[in-house]
């Protein structure tokens, strides 16, 4: 009996041993990926939007080392444009490929292959994105060079061409234009063996910077602008430029200068060009007597009205040059051209009542400080009548609009809130 109890126990004991170790039917589980590795395919060069011909490659393997099938491989362009093909997936031997079509445009270009979580991970492939053998171009002389218009310059415009190595790349065509005005030499030109296209650039007619663009499309950098300045050619003419007809008190300085421009053939303002000036009829004096033109081409001096009324002139004068001399003419008169009148000083009144001033003079009414409610509504003038003030109190000033007083004869004008007992006129002459 007790023998039987005893083989009984060491049936139930292997029995459980076994259950323990895994027996039955389960399925162990798969190798699992672990890393990722670049194979083949890197750093090529090719013409841009062409499909390289060599696809790119990675392995996934498990953590011994052994490549996994069927493993997912996310493929993606990063930069450059173009596109990649796969079909995401691992082979046989643990290896995805992608085909690599790249961008319009040279310069490089970046793809990446992707397992997230996988050691490795991503992996970027480098490609080198070319156009005629080239991938950039950058300026190699002939800027910043100066001449007078109408000129060609002395330096021709060049470019240097180069591949992603910096490389010089021979046989380029490079494409030129003229901006800014003139021309070039030719539409376009050939890298020579050191990478080297130039230009001859001659300047058109207008005075001020002008470009010349180099153009390859899709090459980085272009395109390639280079300036240079184009400036005046010698004084032809002279015109007069500002500052006639004005009307002044005799014994004044005129509102504005007189001022003459100086040119050259092609309309561009000359510097540096010495201008004689002459006090004509009237008398009276100008600032300068040989003013020098500035870079606009144009030379002024301030006019003095000599002690009569009538007619002044004065002169400017280059000789040789088409419109020389240049006469000026200004009316002196003895009335001034400005006049004040405070309102409401004291009471109801315009102090002065009667002002006289020059034809195209002008008045300016002020009101005192603290004063009631008062305007300025005109009744009478030779003309048209000048426009009526807002009504104001306290501090303020209305100076009607030039042009007001342009004709000859008496102005009448009141305070509308007051009437008659506060009114007052301006004489013209």
């Amino acid at each position: 009996m007790y023998r039987i109890r005893w083989i009984t126990a060491l049936g139930m004991a292997a029995a459980a041993a076994a259950t323990a170790c895994g027996g039955g039917n389960s399925t162990p589980p798969g190798p699992t990926p672990t890393q990722i590795a670049k194979v083949s395919g890197d750093s090529q060069i090719g013409a841009a939007g062409a499909t390289l011909p060599t696809p790119f490659s990675v392995v996934v393997k498990d953590a011994s080392g052994s490549p996994l099938a069927n493993a997912t491989v996310s493929w993606a362009v990063t930069d450059g444009g173009g596109s990649i093909a796969s079909t995401g997936l691992t082979d046989g031997s643990g290896v995805s490929t992608g085909t690599r079509t790249l961008g319009p445009t040279a310069g490089t270009e970046t793809a990446t292959a992707t397992h997230d979580g996988l050691s490795g991970s991503p992996i970027t492939f480098t490609t080198f994105s070319q156009i005629q053998g080239a991938t950039s171009m950058v300026v190699n002389g002939g800027g910043n060079q100066t001449d007078t218009v109408l000129a060609t310059l002395t330096t021709p415009m060049s470019v240097f061409v180069r591949d992603y190595k910096n490389a010089p790349v021979a046989n380029v065509t490079v494409s030129w234009s003229a901006t800014g005005g003139g021309s070039v030499g030719q539409a376009s030109t050939v890298t020579n063996s050191s990478g080297i296209a130039s230009v001859s650039r001659t300047f058109g007619g207008t005075a001020g910077s002008q470009s010349t663009v180099a153009t390859v499309s899709g090459l980085v950098g272009s395109p390639v602008s280079i300036s240079s300045t184009a400036t005046a050619g010698n004084p032809t003419q002279m015109v007069l430029n500002g500052g006639n007809n004005q009307t002044g008190s005799v014994n004044n300085t005129l509102a504005s200068p007189h001022t003459v421009l100086v040119m050259d053939a092609q309309g561009n303002g000359k510097a540096g060009v010495t201008v004689t000036w002459a006090v004509g009829n009237g008398g009276g004096s100008v600032s300068s007597m040989s003013p020098v033109t500035g870079s606009n081409g144009v030379a002024s001096v301030t006019r003095t009205l000599g002690p009569s009324a009538g007619t002044h002139t004065d002169t400017a004068k280059v000789n040789g040059l088409t419109g020389s001399p240049v006469v000026f003419s200004a009316t002196a008169v003895t009335a001034p051209l400005t006049a004040s009148v405070t309102v409401g000083s004291g009471g109801n009144n315009f102090s002065p009542s009667s002002v006289t001033i020059a034809a195209g003079g002008s008045v300016t009414w002020t009101w005192a400080s603290g004063t009631v409610n008062h305007n300025v509504t005109w009744l009478t003038a030779p003309g048209t009548l000048p426009p009526n003030s807002s009504t104001m109190s306290g501090t303020g000033t209305f100076t009607p609009a030039a042009g007001s007083f342009s004709t000859a004869g008496t102005y009448t004008y009141e305070c509308s809130i007051h009437g008659s007992v506060m009114s007052g006129q301006v004489i013209v002459q």
